[in-house]
């Protein structure tokens, strides 16, 4: 069998495996019913490798098999000796744990997730997240000990905050307790240093920035939304700008843009993957290195290696092959994590879909990744619309328009911006000489916010686009990439066999 037929068959695999993940969460079935169907999956494929359609039929039924099994071991089951055993009890209780993950500060309180040790005295595990007021700070590594009542997570029709959290590991929650510090440096050296420099970081941007500049530029740079004010995230939302102020594949796709267009010119193409790994590596390490950065940052990165050195097929096993590996991990962000599936549909959108329309840009100057930005934001674009709409519920009719308008300005945002903060960390005057710079730009990027969000029917809402509407639109796509590859390598095909 040739490699292509391999590639096609481990693609095959996985996808199913990602299909049986989805399926475990709707139907579950005996153990013993999945262990047989993985034997007899594997049987058929072994038993009938030299007949194509046998053996695919049984790769599809080991994967899909084989995701249902890796669900069901993730499901999680209260005992006495974990955390959310304790839930919904409606009464005091104390516990002793880590602050385990980085602060999250909002404009009026904050939220902790904390390792847990100890309950009422006994130990227990499991992670709990705080909410709080914003003072006194509490910092990662910090040990609390906490009273209050916990609470299980809340769910509506529309959402479910128990599977968003869950997907962390967190199961309880406590709203507004006792706290009582004990001490501090109990966890990771290299993350406490990390978090403490990106507090630094985004306070010299404060120092730099009026708002609600500061805080457009920190969501820019650092994927903080503290500070932003409730109207420009209204903006943001009505003009379908709300993804570059949160930390994803997209924002990966314009550090990359940004690195070929200052260095490609100039830096030889072998050495433009191992430029970019560094600069993404530290832009990771800068907003905090939480999974879903890293999942954007590898994925990103792929893209990127497939687009500099023409191996898209294979770069598309190598997206499947991440994914799953990744969902393997962790099977609860494949359906609640927003972010994995955003960014995943992103970098699809950079492999598959920015080479069909690389063509329409090539007159559009390329000065300071201009064309790059573009090209790079309208491919997420059109494969990242349907979870928009599937999740939010509205569709901004000003989006394409918006993006387009915003896209050569962000990416230049970033670099002054952070130009800026650098320069202001040797000598403040300095950095508010380049901020004036950024300063522009970002007033730029938050009036077409303000005036598209003001155009009539900018956003409209769609609550009746469901799972059906997003199903049919990714197979209809899907469907277009395969006729266009079909199309594009039928001349090659005729011209490599001049009689068949």
């Amino acid at each position: 069998m040739s490699k292509l037929k391999k590639s096609a068959l481990t693609i095959s695999f996985l996808l199913a495996f990602l299909g049986g993940v989805v399926l475990a969460e709707f139907w579950q079935v005996p153990l013993e019913f999945i262990a047989a169907t993985i034997f007899g999956g594997i049987s058929i494929s072994i038993l009938a490798r030299k007949f194509p359609r046998i053996l695919l039929a049984g790769l599809l039924l080991a994967g899909v098999s084989f995701g249902m099994l890796r669900f069901q071991f993730s499901i999680h089951t209260p005992t006495l000796a974990t955390l959310d055993f304790y839930n919904d009890l409606e009464v005091q209780v104390e516990l002793r744990g880590i602050i385990a993950e980085e602060p999250d500060r909002r404009t009026d309180h904050s939220k902790y997730t904390l390792e847990i040790s100890e309950r009422d005295g006994e130990k227990v595990e499991g992670r709990v997240l705080i909410k709080t007021s914003l003072l006194p700070e509490y910092f990662y590594g910090d040990e609390l000990l906490l009273r209050g009542e916990l609470q299980t997570p809340f769910e509506t029709e529309e959402f479910s905050y128990r599977d968003y959290l869950d997907r962390f590991g967190i199961r309880s929650v406590m709203y507004y307790s006792q706290i009582e510090k004990i001490s501090e440096g109990n966890k990771s050296f290299l993350f406490a240093k990390l978090f403490a420099f990106k507090k630094r970081f985004e306070e010299k941007i404060n120092l730099i920035f009026p708002e609600p500049h500061a805080s457009f530029e920190a969501g820019l740079l650092i994927g903080s939304r503290r500070g932003i004010p409730e109207k420009v995230l209204a903006d943001f939302n009505a003009t379908g700008l709300t993804h570059i102020i949160a930390i994803s594949g997209y924002n990966i796709a314009l550090v990359i843009a940004l690195i070929t267009a200052l260095f490609g010119s100039f830096v030889p193409r072998r050495f433009q993957f191992p430029l970019a790994t560094v600069f993404v590596a530290t832009f990771t390490l800068l907003v905090g290195a939480n999974p879903a950065v890293v999942r954007a940052a590898v994925m990103g990165l792929l893209a990127f290696f497939a687009l500099t050195h023409g191996r898209q097929y294979h770069a598309g096993l190598a997206i499947v092959f991440t994914a799953a590996v990744m969902i393997f991990a962790n099977p609860k962000i494949l359906l609640h994590d927003v972010s994995f599936q955003l960014s995943f549909a992103a970098v699809a959108g950079l492999l598959f879909v920015s080479p069909l329309l690389e063509k329409y840009f090539e007159k559009i100057p390329n000065k300071f990744a201009i064309r790059e930005s573009l090209l790079l934001t309208l491919s997420a674009q059109i494969t990242a619309v349907p979870l928009i709409v599937f999740y939010f519920d509205r569709l901004s009719l000003v989006s394409p328009l918006a993006n387009i308008l915003v896209a050569p300005a962000i990416p230049l945002a970033m670099l002054l911006g952070f130009i800026a903060v650098i320069c202001g960390a040797i000598y403040l005057p300095a950095g508010i000489l380049v901020g004036f710079l950024a300063y522009g730009l970002l007033s730029y990027i938050l009036w077409i916010a303000e005036w598209g969000a003001k155009l009539p029917g900018a956003s409209v809402e769609v609550g009746f686009f469901g799972i059906a509407f997003v199903v049919v639109y990714y197979l209809g796509l899907v469907g277009f990439l395969v006729w266009r590859k079909f199309k594009t390598d039928e001349p090659v095909q005729k011209k490599i066999n001049p009689g068949g």
